[in-house]
Parts: C-alpha cells; sequence; structure tokens
C-alpha cells in the first residue's frame, strides 16, 4: 500500500499486521480515508463513539459486517461507547416481528464482546472528556457537545470509522484536532430560551442559516448544560459542521476575530412556526430523551410525572443514568435505557404521531420513524401525560 500519509513506527506495524487483521484493516482504512481528505496524519484518541447501530438503520449488512469483524478478533482498544438501538417494545398491543428482536439484540451482543461499555446518544454522560483529548465520535449531536462545550477534538465521523477507530485507537489528524478556527463567518444571537426545547428551536434556525460554516453563537451563557445539548443537537441536523463556538461556553472562545462576520439575531417571535397545533392524532406517543437525558433531567421528569394517564410515555436514558433506578420502576413507567425512538420504525408499531419536546426528533421522527411529530415544551408535554383530560 503506497501512503503520502505520515505513519509512526507503531501505526506501520499496525498497518503492516503485526497486531492482528482487524486492526491492519482499521489502520488501513483510515488512513485512505484521512488521505482522501487532506490529513497528512493520524491521531491516537482516547475515545470512540460509534453510531448506526439500529438495525432498521443498518440491516443484514450492517450486521454482517460487524460479525464479520469481531470474527476475525476485532476488540476496541479503547474506552468505546456506542449510540443506542431501536426500541424493543411493545405499543400497547403492538410489537415488532421476531426476527427484528433478535437481529438487532445480535448487533448489539456483537458490539458487546467487543468491547462496547454503555449504548447512548449522550456518551458525556457515561464519561466526561477534559479539554483537548482527541476522540473519534460518530454521533452528530454528541461531537458537536464534545467540541462545543467540552472542549474536546472529534471529526464528526460517520459510525463504521469511529468503529474501525475503537478498533486501532486513531483516527485521521482532520480540521477539528487543530482548535477553533482563527475567525468565523457568521455570529448568531439568540435571544432568551425559556425552556430546553425553545433553545432546540434556535438551533434548527442557526444550523439551516450556517450550513457548513463553524459560527460563534452568542446568548446561551449561563444557562443549563441541557440547553446546550438541545440547541447543538438540533444545530446539527441541519449543519454538517463539527464545531458552534459558544461564546461563555467553548473553551478558547475569546481567541475567535468575529469582526469580519455576519451577524444575524434570531428572536423568540422566530420561533413560534416550530410549536404547530397538534393535528387529527388517534394514537399519540409522547417522548422525552432526545438526546438522552441527563440524570438532573431525568430525576425532574420523574418528579413531575406520579403516573400516566393518557397515551405512552417513553422515557429515554443511557444505560449508565438508568442503573440509578430500580428495574421495576423503569419497566412500569417505559424508561427505556439504551434505546432510541426516533431510529426505531414506529409506524410498524401503528403510532401515528409523536409529541416530543425535542427539536432534533421533530425533524428526525418523520424521515426514520415514518411518524408525524409535533413540538411542546417539556412542562407542557409532562402536564398532558398526566392529565386524564
Amino acid at each position: 500500500m503506497r501512503l503520502s500519509m505520515y505513519l509512526s513506527r507503531e501505526e506501520e506495524r499496525m498497518l503492516s499486521g503485526e497486531l492482528g487483521g482487524a486492526v491492519a484493516k482499521a489502520v488501513e482504512v483510515l488512513v485512505r480515508v484521512g488521505e482522501a481528505l487532506g490529513a497528512d496524519r493520524l491521531i491516537e484518541i482516547s475515545h470512540a463513539h460509534v453510531s448506526g447501530v439500529s438495525y432498521f438503520n443498518i440491516g443484514d449488512f450492517g450486521l454482517e459486517f460487524i460479525e464479520d469483524l469481531q470474527k476475525i478478533g476485532a476488540r476496541f482498544s479503547v474506552f468505546t461507547t456506542a449510540n443506542p438501538y431501536s426500541a424493543l417494545v411493545n405499543y400497547g398491543d403492538t410489537s415488532f416481528k421476531e426476527e427484528i428482536y433478535v437481529k438487532q439484540l445480535k448487533i448489539v451482543d456483537t458490539l458487546r464482546k467487543m468491547g462496547a461499555r454503555s449504548f447512548t446518544c449522550t456518551p458525556y454522560y457515561v464519561r466526561k472528556p477534559s479539554v483537548g483529548e482527541h476522540l473519534a465520535w460518530a454521533e452528530s449531536s454528541a461531537v458537536l457537545y464534545a467540541n462545543s462545550v467540552l472542549g474536546a477534538a472529534t471529526n464528526r465521523e460517520t459510525g463504521p470509522i469511529a468503529l474501525l477507530s475503537g478498533i486501532c485507537g486513531r483516527t485521521y489528524f482532520g480540521e477539528a484536532h487543530r482548535g477553533v478556527p482563527a475567525e468565523v463567518e457568521f455570529v448568531v444571537e439568540v435571544e432568551k430560551p425559556e425552556d430546553p426545547s425553545e433553545a432546540g428551536a434556535y438551533g434548527l434556525l442557526a444550523g439551516e442559516f450556517v450550513g457548513e460554516s463553524v459560527p460563534v453563537v452568542r446568548g446561551l451563557s449561563n444557562y443549563p448544560e441541557y440547553f446546550l445539548k438541545e440547541f447543538l443537537a438540533a444545530f446539527a441536523t441541519y449543519s454538517p459542521t463539527y464545531l458552534a463556538i459558544l461564546e461563555g461556553v467553548t473553551p478558547n472562545y475569546s481567541r475567535v476575530d468575529t469582526s469580519r462576520a455576519e451577524k444575524i439575531v434570531f428572536s423568540r417571535s422566530e420561533i413560534s412556526k416550530a410549536y404547530s397545533d397538534i393535528g387529527s392524532c388517534s394514537s399519540p406517543l409522547y417522548l422525552v430523551g432526545c438526546p438522552h437525558l441527563s440524570l438532573d433531567e431525568l430525576s425532574y421528569v420523574l418528579s413531575k410525572v406520579g403516573s400516566v394517564k393518557r397515551g405512552e410515555f417513553w422515557i429515554t436514558v443511557g444505560e449508565s443514568v438508568s442503573r440509578h433506578l430500580d428495574i421495576e420502576y423503569v419497566r412500569s413507567l417505559k424508561i427505556l435505557p439504551g434505546s432510541c425512538a426516533v431510529i426505531t420504525r414506529l409506524d410498524l408499531l401503528g403510532v401515528d404521531c409523536v409529541i416530543t419536546d425535542s427539536a432534533k426528533a421533530l425533524v428526525y421522527l418523520p424521515k426514520l420513524a415514518g411518524v408525524k411529530a409535533y413540538l411542546v415544551k417539556r412542562d407542557a408535554l409532562l402536564k398532558m401525560v398526566t392529565s386524564s383530560e
């Protein structure tokens, strides 16, 4: 294999097969991808996060790919987490075909055998990276959170690249690993979100406006971290970039030159269009936890919901967060650890709409789950499920 990329002696040994065939294949692919993207070297990572583990997303070919790697001895060489999988629960009396359960659980089991520690879209609640730490994460909302809030460094990886990075402990040295840019093209200012769903609605507007550019965002300092999480998750649905520099939050934000940047202000009146009236919906699902709730958020939700009196209410969290709860309580209230409703074919379960507090879910549910979605504020949603009217 002819290379233009510099490799260390250890990486050359990996590529030659001295550390096994799976490691050699991982390095070979990372080098080829890195060279195609202009990277001149690989970078050692401490945490990989794999996306694309829902059977509805990757199908039989994805399952076979993961199983084939595991069969040739692939093991994660660094701390590795993975995205949530499909929600394997009944909706009322309706369930998926047994084949879906079996194949989804095979994906999860194979990744666990390779060393995956936890299944969640919020891996920073499992292990919080430090400033400047190099990662290989593939969940878009987690990438933006790691870079923008924590000051870590990760490319916006694809699922297979993050998987291979976890095996060999390397990724290509992309732009994200160089730190914050010297200047930006856009400065986006938002007007005081009063609810995490409003922060998400601003994220949709900002992400669509800036496109591929890295912006500076003003107006989100001194907010709880879950407001930032919702903003960045929604931002990532429309923008393919790896970073939004949050003024007052992102480490080293003050080094960025904004003197020549185009400035735009989004007011609260502009996010009102995200909250459309709930249309005809005979079998609604109420959903919180996209991205997965923190322990503090979960505690708040549970403090407001004694019992569910209307419809079905799903709460999605990471496995590490659910360990703080009694398992019977988890089952009775439909707290779904390690699961994601958005990448579950809810239409096959008879769900015709989802009412959620997540702007990210608002965008993705029609595309991935096959159902209509409506955005409401978190407290309003909690009042809906606890009211019999």
